[in-house]
């Protein structure tokens, strides 16, 4: 009775986890830290992706009087263009609230004193426990030398164990995001900084 019972419990959660689950915008992410970089500058802000990443889940199947976790796996990529793109507006917001460069835009084209990729080089999502993965290269020009950093980010990894058994995919998806923004802010203001440094030298 008890392991009927266990079972049910475990497909349930299973099933939950995986189910869709209305995304929480991940447009409006809000840099929790502190800055004290203040400049003029502008900046353009873009994405590009590999295309890399997957997704697997847990499926409880019966076999032979008994009951066995099965994975499942899937190549699509879970974190793609529209959340790359939301992610992107969000810092661009962000950077410009925080004082770091006077205006952001998102076009490729755009003339500006800075500008920032993101490349979305990996993307994984597990549904037991529900987790995002997220692997992002950043690189930056405009300062006296180009720049590039990577970034491996788990949505979970913040997280206590109860946490993480109880986030759905929406809530991960937002924590990946938080995440990676805290990451990437940082090093995009240090660069800034070098950037006026060398032009105060340069007077």
């Amino acid at each position: 009775m008890h392991r009927v019972h266990w079972l049910a419990t475990f497909t349930a959660s299973v099933c939950l986890s995986a189910c869709t689950i209305a995304p929480i915008p991940i447009d409006n992410v809000a840099y929790p830290g502190q800055t004290t970089v203040k400049s003029s500058k502008e900046a353009k802000v873009t994405t590009s992706s590999s295309g890399v990443g997957g997704s697997s889940s847990t499926r409880i199947m019966p076999v032979a009087g008994t009951f066995v976790a099965v994975q499942e796996n899937s190549s699509s990529m879970p974190f793609g263009e529209k959340d790359q793109q939301e992610f992107a507006k969000s810092l661009r917001t962000e950077l410009v609230r925080l004082g770091i460069v006077r205006a952001a835009v998102g076009d490729p084209n755009a003339v500006a004193d800075l500008a920032i990729v993101l490349h979305f080089a990996g993307a994984r999502f597990n549904a037991d426990p529900v987790e995002y993965t997220l692997d992002v290269v950043l690189k930056i020009a405009g300062g006296e030398k180009p720049i590039q950093k990577h970034y491996h980010v788990v949505s979970s990894e913040k997280d206590s164990f109860w946490e993480r058994m109880n986030t759905n995919g929406a809530e991960a998806r937002l924590k990946v995001a938080k995440l990676l923004l805290e990451k990437l802010v940082p090093d995009i203001e240090a660069y800034v900084e070098a950037m006026q440094h060398n032009v105060k030298q340069a007077q």
